[in-house]
């Protein structure tokens, strides 16, 4: 009779060793239907957001390719630039070759005595001189055009 019982309590402990292994198992399942579910979710919101990835890079080539066209365009500005900023400089220097000449000339011509052919040089001098100034004055009127006309 003692074995008996002794079967009837090991009987009745596997019966609730299965019920509550039952239960874990159910529960690990319905963790692993949850942790499935979630993935396929991740799974799509992941295609999307590589689709608007793939949008931004796109976008940003784009941006890129047009940044270029225009950095182009500037590098021949700058260079125009560059030469009207030569040209202005070549310009002042000749000017002021002009005007060190006129002041030497004028220096030569205090002399007491004047030759024919110093007052020829005068002249032209003279009239160096003035085209130099009427440049100039054009120079100045381009560079501030709102001053109003020179005297």
């Amino acid at each position: 009779m003692l074995v008996q019982i002794s079967a009837a309590i090991a009987a009745v402990a596997f019966v609730f060793l299965v019920f509550y292994l039952i239960q874990t198992l159910k529960s690990l399942k319905l963790s692993l239907d949850q942790i499935t579910l979630t993935m396929g979710q991740m799974k799509e919101e992941v295609s999307q957001i590589s689709s608007e990835v793939q949008d931004v890079i796109l976008n940003t080539n784009e941006m890129a390719v047009d940044v270029r066209g225009k950095l182009a365009k500037l590098n021949h500005l700058f260079s125009s630039v560059n030469d009207i900023g030569q040209v202005i400089h070549e310009l002042t220097s000749s000017v002021k070759q002009s005007a060190t000449g006129l002041i030497d000339a004028v220096k030569q011509t205090r002399l007491p005595t004047e030759t024919p052919a110093l007052s020829r040089k005068w002249q032209t001098i003279w009239q160096g001189a003035q085209v130099s100034l009427e440049m100039w004055k054009k120079l100045k009127a381009k560079k501030s055009p709102h001053v109003g006309v020179m005297k």
